[in-house]
């Protein structure tokens, strides 16, 4: 079978692909004890739970240094922590302990945040993503008989949620939307048959009007993986997607006609990612727990692998992007009770594309 794209091995470290700048000089505030959510151009948006519970955003400003809580939310449960990134301002989907869904948008230029949409539904988690400046949100609503997976857009004007794509199911019949993501004009959403064992597909409808497209299915080897393990993030770009299940693994993988054929598939498989969801000349994955950081260039279909050098205590934690630069989170592993973020330094993609192409 024809190959899909050139994996390239670089054996190099990653203080060589910065040119001989050392991680201090990389490293960005102190806010190891935060966890960053988001890249922007100026400003790094973090996130922690409070002593009282609260999740608590705040952001780190590159010309002054200064970092500086922004919003608070009382009676936090749970986020998928994947914000949109519009301007100056994210948007992040969080449900209270009564069950209430709320729209935070935090602006980091001015410091201010406010509730921009609340509701109360069924499913714990709300999935965000954007097409330009539009949010557009999945939610599911449950009653006695079915359960309602809908794609929403905010509307600005109203403040209200237009429905856009929505699909009835039960446990044995209908469809059910389980994740979604915008790309280049188009919606993608991630189906499940409920009438048929391990049917799962992707629809691809139009941005503005959602009209159906199309349909693309996935491999063999990749049935089992978006079937039975339930997916945790979905995300699609420049004719690939990534995938993550609650197995924690995560796939790369390219669209080929109407399948998807694995790039990369790996136990703790991370994306770096990128809340402005812009159409980027690079993409960025790592190993979460390792040291393994993957560059893959989309138009060159070049998938690179690089190993930041680390010690043996320590490793990736996290890493986000904003289309062109990285930020990394490093873990210290000897602290085993706290679990603690060593380091939070920012890469440029460019910089690795260039010292990457040295080393061929």
């Amino acid at each position: 079978m024809k190959r899909l794209i050139t994996l390239i091995i670089l054996a190099v470290c990653m203080l060589a692909l910065l040119a001989g700048c050392s991680r201090q000089e990389n490293e960005i505030g102190d806010i190891n004890n935060y966890t960053p959510i988001a890249l922007l151009d100026d400003a790094v948006v973090y996130s922690y739970i409070d002593d009282d519970g609260a999740l608590v955003i705040g952001d780190y400003d590159f010309s002054s240094k200064k970092q500086s809580d922004t919003g608070r939310v009382e009676e936090f449960y749970i986020s998928s922590g994947k914000p949109v990134v519009i301007d100056d301002s994210i948007v992040l989907p969080v449900t209270l302990g009564t069950n209430e869904h709320k729209l935070l948008m935090v602006n980091a230029d001015s410091d201010t945040s406010e509730m921009i949409f609340s509701e109360f539904n069924s499913y714990p988690m709300d999935a965000v993503s954007i097409m330009g400046t539009d949010i557009y949100m999945l939610s599911t609503m449950k009653d006695d008989v079915t359960t309602l997976s809908y794609i929403r857009k905010y509307n600005e004007n109203t403040g209200d949620m237009d429905i856009c794509i929505e699909k009835q199911f039960t446990d044995i019949a209908g469809e059910q939307i389980t994740a979604f993501a915008c790309s280049n004009e188009n919606i993608y959403v991630l189906a499940n048959n409920m009438e048929t064992k391990n049917d799962t597909y992707i629809e691809i409808y139009d941005g503005k009007t959602y009209d159906l497209l199309g349909k693309v299915y996935f491999e063999t080897e990749l049935t089992d993986f978006v079937s039975n393990n339930g997916i945790v993030e979905f995300y699609c770009f420049d004719g690939y997607i990534y995938i993550r299940n609650f197995s924690d693994y995560g796939v790369i993988g390219k669209i080929e006609n109407d399948q998807i054929k694995t790039v990369l598939e790996l136990p703790n498989l991370r994306m770096a990612y990128n809340g402005k969801n812009t159409q980027d000349d690079y993409y960025g994955f790592f190993v979460r727990g390792g040291r393994e950081f993957y560059l893959l260039d989309v138009h060159a279909d070049i998938l690179y692998k690089t190993s930041l050098e680390l010690s043996q205590d320590e490793s990736i934690r996290n890493a986000i992007s904003d289309g062109k630069n990285v930020c990394i989170s490093i873990l210290d592993e000897r602290d085993t009770e706290s679990y603690t973020t060593k380091q939070t330094i920012i890469i440029d993609f460019h910089e690795l594309k260039e010292k990457a192409d040295q080393t061929k």
